[in-house]
């Protein structure tokens, strides 16, 4: 199967080291249950936020992954603020 490592997965993954690509190549005998593989690679399954398999997202604790499937996983992406008008002290207001 073939897996995409996005954000700082590379991170638990020793043969992503070079963080060129955040792709790797796993060999799987037989279909996986995903937390299962997440646990193998060191991956904690809670830090995987969205999974997409063969370009579809799946729901990370559910999804089965076959031998010669695409998969990417994804941690939360935050950012932002849901308050657009902060006063910071010594910002001057505009």
């Amino acid at each position: 199967m073939r897996l995409y490592l996005g954000g700082f997965f590379t991170f638990y993954v020793p043969s992503a080291e070079n963080q060129r690509s955040h792709w790797i190549e796993i060999e799987l005998s037989e279909a996986v249950h995903l937390p299962e593989l997440l646990v193998r690679l060191g991956i904690p399954p809670a830090e995987v936020h969205l999974v997409a398999v063969n370009g579809q997202a799946v729901d990370p604790g559910e999804a089965i992954i076959h031998p010669d499937d695409e998969v990417r996983l994804y941690p939360p992406i935050g950012g932002g603020s849901a308050v657009s008008n902060l006063n910071y002290k010594g910002h001057k207001e505009r």
